[in-house]
């Protein structure tokens, strides 16, 4: 396949995803031509475009802590057969990837993970689309929706950074993207599946390090996506929380950015996992209330934008969060439009 990617220009905002350059990162390279070399053979002449979306087409690849996203489009529907096929090549790469990366270089797994659509189903929008297959972490399904990232945000980053490894430059695809409902289901995956991590995170003895900033860095992507109509990165993300949120806050938000960029951990919560572990999953609520409070704001309103943009930005609203004891010092704290 040679090298893969497409060249991007740099957008000037913030907060907002840096683009991917000509290079996709080695390892990146390696695991995608690994995996459609095995798909190629499983699925001959069935997978016309195949699409990078997440930290790989964001300039925001992490090695030993990011996963290679991707979307892939299927012409005509896979048999049984090749289906079980597809779903063979994926479990036992994951099963490689943990004896090669957890086993022997103690780091998190490089996978591939991502659902394969009909070229149709991107025109559509995400929450009507059921894949025709897809896969996180060693778990492969066919024909459902639990569990994959079929989703506006999904959509989004295709439509707005995918790199297309093979089929049409992405501008050339019919993506359906709606600012609203991609605002919409960002709240209601804060109130439901980062809520009720709030309560795991509580219910084991010490949160991995890993899950914790997972919550710290996760939740923030969703409360500027519901600001702004826009997609941030886990990093971008860790630092609009220490612009928004109050600073008892910011020693947890610098321990999850520390972890997902491989530095050391803050004093305050180095051989502290039970600290780490309350003060996020109080963390990750009061990132949940303010959303809430975002969404119920009579002051909320969209900014005039021209026809067919995607980039909607929310006028600014007041929220109010608690920052973890000892360092408890409630205030209001404003949400800016990131912008500036």
């Amino acid at each position: 396949m040679g090298r893969v990617g497409q060249e991007h220009h740099a957008q000037n905002d913030r907060y907002r995803v840096r683009h991917a350059g000509p290079l996709l990162p080695p390892l990146v390279q390696d695991a995608v031509e690994d995996l459609l070399a095995r798909v190629d053979r499983a699925l001959p002449g069935r997978v016309p475009g195949f699409y990078l979306v997440g930290s790989a087409c964001t300039a925001a690849f992490v090695p030993g802590r990011s996963d290679v996203d991707f979307v892939a489009i299927v012409d005509g529907e896979p048999s049984a057969h090749e289906l079980r096929r597809l779903a063979a090549i994926h479990v036992g790469r994951w099963v490689a990837s943990l004896a090669e990366d957890v086993t022997l270089r103690g780091r998190w797994p490089l996978v591939c993970n991502g659902i394969y659509v009909r070229q149709s189903d991107l025109a559509r929008s995400a929450l009507e689309v059921v894949p025709i297959a897809g896969h996180v972490a060693g778990r492969f399904r066919v024909a459902q929706r639990a569990g994959f990232d079929v989703n506006p945000v999904t959509w989004t980053t295709l439509a707005d950074h995918g790199i297309a490894i093979r089929g049409p430059h992405r501008d050339r695809l019919a993506i359906h993207t709606d600012c609203q409902e991609l605002r919409r289901w960002s709240l209601s995956n804060l109130n439901g599946y980062w809520r009720r991590w709030t309560k795991r995170a509580l219910d084991v003895r010490a949160l991995p390090r890993r899950a914790a900033a997972a919550g710290v860095l996760g939740a923030p992507r969703l409360h500027y996506t519901i600001t702004s109509g826009q997609i941030a990165t886990k990093e971008a993300a860790g630092h609009y929380a220490c612009t928004v949120f109050d600073p008892g806050w910011h020693a947890l938000i610098e321990d999850a950015l520390a972890f997902w960029l491989e530095s050391p951990a803050p004093v305050v919560y180095r051989h502290r996992p039970l600290r780490r572990r309350h003060d996020a999953s109080r963390f990750v609520a009061a990132v949940i209330d303010a959303a809430n409070q975002l969404a119920r704001a009579q002051r909320l309103r969209t900014a005039t934008v021209p026809a067919g943009s995607r980039r909607v930005l929310l006028a600014a609203s007041r929220v109010r969060s608690r920052s973890p004891s000892p360092l408890r010092r409630s205030r209001n704290v404003q949400v800016r439009d990131p912008r500036g």
